[in-house]
């Protein structure tokens, strides 16, 4: 799609406010597409599911990107500006999956929780991005809430070194997406990025399937129903689509550090929406670190006033 404006059009300014609840929609559409997610696993495996997912985002978006007029310059930046969804949904996705078939479930969560911690400090290396102390503290108190949230412990039979090293590359690969695409929305809207960056992750998500296991594709969509076909295809929207557009428009306010500290709430969201959909309980430990989570986002939220 080709159109008139600038790729270094940024639009108007977001509020602060704005910001806020595009970040807090965003978790919330990662937390509940996790319980979809759960269920569409049930008829697909991984790599299968994602690739329905982003293909159902991609077609979202890039109808979204038709409907509202914008148009996209496809030079040399925008192409470059692209290449950024290999990192995310790219390689974090594929070091993540193929890390969590070798460690505990628990050491992956825990391994996690460092993303918002990763992100501030690359942030600080890669472009000398100032975050405040308030900051700092709101994300190691966030990071023990999201431990607690999830009851990652790093205790747990199977665990392999090797396992544990590909989970933290996958999430190194999240926080590396996270700081390159605070730069990049400053050049080029968030539906458009969003869009450009998942087509390339679609790319690369199918390559990754037919290198993995080519004729499983057929016999998974073969045996799966309508209702799950939709269920893939719906929380792919929501879980790709939805979350990551919201999240980049939160980062044409936000600084990376501070918008880090939003993904501490999909946890938060994923097991409230767990609790009312799929009825699994609520432990004191986990609602007490949702209360630290909460905390920590209002503080930051607080100091980015400033």
């Amino acid at each position: 799609m080709t159109g008139q404006a600038e790729t270094a059009a940024v639009g108007r300014p977001i509020a602060l406010g704005a910001a806020v609840t595009a970040m807090v929609l965003s978790a919330a559409c990662w937390g509940f597409a996790t319980v979809m997610s759960k269920g569409a696993l049930s008829a697909f495996p991984p790599p299968v599911l994602v690739c329905l997912q982003l293909g159902a985002s991609v077609a979202f978006l890039w109808s979204a990107v038709g409907i509202t007029g914008q148009g996209i310059r496809f030079d040399r930046a925008t192409r470059l500006a692209g290449l950024s969804g290999v990192l995310e949904p790219g390689l974090a996705y594929v070091f993540g999956t193929f890390g969590l078939l070798l460690t505990t479930a628990g050491n992956a969560s825990l391994i996690a929780t460092t993303e918002p911690l990763l992100i501030a400090v690359l942030a600080w290396l890669l472009f000398r991005e100032k975050v405040r102390p308030a900051t700092v503290a709101a994300i190691l108190a966030a990071m023990a809430g999201v431990a607690m949230v999830t009851g990652a412990h790093g205790a747990g039979s199977g665990q392999s070194p090797l396992g544990d090293v590909l989970v933290i590359l996958g999430t190194l690969f999240a926080a590396l997406y996270v700081v390159a695409s605070s730069r990049l929305v400053a050049k080029i809207e968030p539906l458009a990025l969003a869009a450009l960056q998942q087509t390339v992750g679609l790319v690369f998500a199918v390559a990754f399937l037919l290198a993995w296991s080519p004729e499983a594709i057929a016999a998974d969509l073969g045996k799966a129903d309508a209702g799950m076909l939709a269920l893939a295809l719906v929380s792919g929207i929501v879980q790709y689509a939805l979350a990551f557009w919201l999240y980049l428009v939160g980062l044409k306010r936000l600084a990376a550090s501070t918008a880090a500290l939003f993904l501490t709430l999909t946890p938060v969201f994923g097991i409230g929406g767990a609790a009312l959909f799929l009825g699994e309980e609520v432990t004191p430990w986990q609602a007490a670190g949702t209360l630290i989570i909460l905390a920590s986002v209002a503080v930051a939220s607080q100091a980015a006033r400033k």
